[in-house]
């Protein structure tokens, strides 16, 4: 009996010091939309509609579409609550545009962080399979450090030729050093094409302290079934942290929408999860 109350007692003080800080925690910087999300956070160089919304807003014009997404994501241990909406419209206008507000909730006690963001984002082709683009942000959060509001910008280029695609991106640019959002370079690489398969790899490097630069890689495989299904997988590795994620999921495809359900777990330095539910309508 007193075994069980000293783990009961062990579990919910380990709960009480979740951070927005700690490295990987589940908020905005660390989960991305659903298909991103079930790929491990792998996608700058494939990212072709709502997900380059917080990949690569270059990939945005790459296809024309009309379309809009919610994403929710629940993890209860950490414990986290997101909200993600996000509209892309690249058919109506030769420059593609898209809309993106989150709502998140994450961490425990004097750690937890709150609040909101909204970006507006704009992409086109600058050349045979060259694309460029960016967002323009504003962040309204409240975390162990206090309140911030501030503007911030990210920046991205993607190439794609045949079956193969790179992408450089530089997120959260701004005048101020931004608590929660560090200036992040990523490097993407991808092959495949979008009717068959993917393989993405991302780089990620947080330049918020120059003397002790952070590094993460991110892996990720997507397989099309026929025209319905999609099942996707992927890993992430926080080098500087030494930590691993796992990830999977599935989306299932009609002509009017889709639905995409993911499941990231934590393999090493403590348990933790996840689960993501994205809807998309197409509206063209």
């Amino acid at each position: 009996m007193r075994l069980a109350f000293l783990c009961l007692f062990l579990c919910a003080a380990a709960r009480a010091e979740s951070s927005i800080k700690d490295p990987g925690a589940p908020g905005p910087v660390n989960v991305d939309l659903s298909r991103a999300s079930a790929m491990g956070g792998a996608g700058a160089a494939i990212a072709t509609s709502n997900d380059a919304l917080t990949l690569n807003p270059a990939g945005l014009s790459q296809t024309k579409r009309y379309h809009f997404e919610l994403d929710g994501i629940y993890d209860s241990r950490f414990p986290a609550e997101g909200v993600l909406a996000s509209i892309v419209d690249t058919a109506s206008t030769p420059v593609g545009s898209g809309i993106l507000f989150s709502r998140w909730g994450s961490g425990q006690g004097q750690g937890r962080g709150e609040g909101w963001g909204i970006g507006f984002s704009y992409s086109t082709p600058v050349g045979q399979g060259l694309f460029t683009g960016g967002q323009t942000k504003f962040l309204r959060y409240r975390g162990p450090d206090g309140l911030m509001a501030k503007w911030a910008e990210d920046l991205g280029v993607l190439s794609k030729r045949g079956g193969f695609s790179w992408a450089a991106v530089v997120q959260n640019i701004s005048t101020e050093k931004l608590p929660y959002f560090p200036l992040t370079g990523v490097v993407g690489l991808a092959w495949g094409e979008d009717t068959d398969w993917h393989l993405a790899f991302d780089y990620k490097a947080d330049f918020s302290d120059t003397s002790h630069v952070k590094h993460k890689a991110a892996l990720g495989l997507e397989v099309l079934v026929g025209d319905s299904i999609a099942l996707r997988g992927g890993a992430t590795w926080d080098a500087t942290q030494h930590l691993w994620w796992a990830s999977t999921g599935i989306g299932l495809l009609t002509e009017k929408g889709g639905l995409q359900l993911v499941w990231r777990r934590r393999v090493s330095g403590g348990y933790d999860q996840f689960f993501e539910a994205g809807l998309t309508l197409y509206l063209e």
